[in-house]
């Protein structure tokens, strides 16, 4: 069973209120929350389980800057994601796709969308670093959907990458975006 009962999802500041379960106890809940030696895991706990809510209940693609965490009528915790976070495919994570030009290196590729080498060479099947002119390099991406306010840098900036890495990966010659356009945000090296 969830810790979380119901949630309520506020499009314009992409925040997800949670609800925890009634059935839970609440005083033995803020007892372990509040605990020193325990509050950074207990925390890291309600973000996991947050997430876990938000990847069950939202679109594929969905941005999500804060979690609010509360008990009946009263806010317990205020869970903020660093530049958004977004649903990844259940299926196993997002790729996009690049193709490799005359003299670059996975080196090159890996700093061009700021993505860790050793995260494409897994992702490719590579057993070292030899790459070869024309061949498709997958790049582990998240998935954006355009909504209203965005622009390039805005995405660019909650995503923490640079507008250039989601042009080349998405195939863009401009900043023009469409509503319901759906972006590859390569994911960061961690």
């Amino acid at each position: 069973m969830s810790i979380y009962y119901k949630y309520d999802w506020d499009e314009e500041n992409k925040e997800l209120t949670v609800y925890i379960n009634p059935t839970e106890a609440f005083y033995e809940f803020s007892v372990e929350y509040a605990s020193n030696h325990e509050k950074l895991s207990k925390r890291k706990n309600l973000l996991d389980s947050a997430r876990k809510l938000a990847s069950e209940v939202l679109p594929k693609g969905t941005v999500v800057n804060s979690y609010r965490v509360k008990f009946q009528q009263f806010l317990i915790a205020v869970l903020d994601e660093k530049n958004g976070a977004t649903r990844e495919l259940l299926e196993g994570p997002a790729c996009g796709s690049y193709k490799v030009k005359q003299n670059e290196t996975l080196k090159d590729i890996s700093q061009m969308f700021s993505v860790d080498e050793n995260s494409l060479r897994k992702v490719n099947q590579l057993d070292g670093d030899t790459i070869f002119v024309g061949m498709n390099i997958k790049v582990p991406c998240y998935l954006h959907t355009v909504v209203t306010s965005d622009s390039l840098l805005k995405i660019a900036k909650r995503y923490d990458i640079s507008r250039d890495s989601i042009r080349r990966l998405n195939n863009l010659d401009t900043d023009c975006l469409k509503i319901g356009q759906e972006l590859k945000i390569p994911k960061r090296m961690q």
